[in-house]
């Protein structure tokens, strides 16, 4: 029993894929068919919802978090250049084929 504290997303997957009776939290993009992700409720007469990109990006999911980027001031040049790709279409397509929730709804085709 106790506590570990690991590195990385891919390492608490990892560790509860091999570990009996294990549970840990990690990013949706991680999930793997090797481990349960668990619906969870907001309150005790409410349904339970299921982790995905839908209920994460609604958040219907109760432990749903968003991803932040920081920048020092207002960016500007090359950095400002990055976050608007970032946030683009082909940006946020990225993100949802990586297995992320995207900051907004977004229709990406085949290339993407």
């Amino acid at each position: 029993m106790g506590s570990r504290d690991m590195h990385g997303s891919k390492d608490v997957v990892d560790l509860v894929e091999k570990t009996p009776c294990a549970i840990g939290y990690s990013g949706l993009a991680y999930a793997t068919d090797h481990v349960k992700m668990l619906a969870i409720k907001k309150e005790d007469n409410a349904p339970a919802t299921a982790p995905s990109i839908a209920s994460a990006s609604d958040n219907s999911y109760p432990i749903a978090r968003p991803l932040f980027m920081y920048t020092s001031g207002q960016p500007g040049g090359a950095i400002k250049t990055y976050l608007d790709w970032i946030l683009s279409d082909e940006g946020q397509c990225i993100i949802l084929k990586k297995g992320y929730a995207p900051v907004r709804k977004v229709t990406c085709n085949a290339q993407q």
